[in-house]
């Protein structure tokens, strides 16, 4: 089986282990077998992506971890590794860019969602002011 596959296996064995998870019961909670989870682990075999996708969701975990891909951040500049250390190139496509938010990060984004399309609207000119002034460029009255 390819490395890739056992950063998987290794992964999900962790992460069940940690949470304490038999075998059969997390194959219950996302709807396949035992043996198909016993099978991901010894990388053996590799789940469909709707069963990666419930495995993340299961264990509130990134998919990018979960498959073997870490994020490094040093010094504001992000480096994705294969688990191996080997620097993945960058998507310079930003449409397709993964980018790992803060906590506070989240936060703020969850609430701005939940603004109307005003208020959307006031907060964006509002920030946009605050840069303005934060990067040292006079204020403005309109």
């Amino acid at each position: 089986m390819a490395k890739k596959y056992l950063r998987f296996a290794a992964r999900l064995k962790e992460l069940r282990e940690e949470a304490g998870v038999s075998m059969l019961d997390l194959a219950r909670a996302i709807g396949v077998s035992d043996a198909a989870v016993c099978k991901w682990e010894n990388g053996r075999a590799e789940p469909k992506i709707g069963y990666i996708v419930k495995l993340a969701e299961y264990f509130d975990c990134p998919i990018d971890y979960l498959i073997g891909i870490d994020v490094l951040n040093t010094g504001g500049k992000v480096t994705v590794t294969d688990g191996s250390g080997k620097p993945i190139p960058r998507v310079t496509d930003a449409k397709h860019a993964q980018v790992t938010l803060t906590d506070d990060e989240q936060v703020i984004i969850s609430s701005y969602k939940k603004l109307s399309p005003n208020m959307k609207e006031l907060l964006k000119e509002t920030l946009d002011t605050w840069v303005d002034v934060g990067a040292g460029k006079p204020e403005t009255n309109s």
